[in-house]
């Protein structure tokens, strides 16, 4: 009821994502790092936030996204075993507003994400991650991406909280670029397609 009040207000969605549900979710995300809250908490709060950016995205105040424009197709996911999926979920509804064929891929395990790739061409790959802990693991599995996917100038970005404040840590992990939210994403996405138009 509340967000259905600030959409009759005249706040955008992108607006609410943005403003609101974006930090909601980091806040949660640092709740669960810090220990002040447990991962089943964590975990049902941002379920639920999903649910609201979803019904957000399906309802009729504002016209549709954008038609998908021709070598803008990317698959955003978030790391095999990680529970928290409502960043890469909010980057792709920001992407798909603004003309991309966004693919996901909810649970899925790294040899799927690897079966994928392989079969399906993208421009852009990305991925989210909540804990510094994951980035060994992101960093294995960027690698794979790259030896197995179909497009073998793949763009890979990157984020989630482990990345705020070290971008740094974008070229140790073997990624292209990050983004603070997600209009951001749309224009690292651009400007990494830009780059893939450049070498082709």
């Amino acid at each position: 009821a509340y967000l259905r009040g600030l959409q009759t207000l005249g706040r955008g969605t992108e607006t609410i994502y943005l403003e609101l549900l974006a930090p909601v979710a980091r806040h949660f995300g640092l709740r669960w790092e810090d220990e002040r809250s447990d991962f089943v908490a964590v975990t049902l709060a941002l379920r639920r936030l999903q649910e609201l950016a979803h019904q957000l995205s399906e309802a009729n105040a504002e016209p549709p996204p954008a038609k998908a424009k021709p070598g803008r197709r990317a698959l955003f996911v978030a790391l095999p075993g990680e529970q928290h999926v409502f960043g890469a979920q909010l980057v792709g509804e920001f992407l798909r507003r603004a003309g991309w064929d966004v693919w996901d891929a909810p649970g899925a395990v790294e040899n799927e994400i690897l079966a994928l790739v392989g079969r399906e061409w993208f421009a852009v790959v990305g991925f989210s991650v909540s804990t510094a802990a994951q980035l060994p693991a992101l960093t294995g599995l960027i690698r794979k991406v790259r030896r197995a996917a179909l497009n073998r100038d793949v763009r890979i970005m990157a984020g989630g909280l482990p990345f705020i404040g070290h971008p740094e840590r974008v070229a140790k992990v073997g990624a292209d670029a990050t983004a603070m939210d997600g209009r951001d994403a749309v224009d690292r996405a651009e400007h990494l397609l830009e780059l893939l138009g450049q070498r082709s």
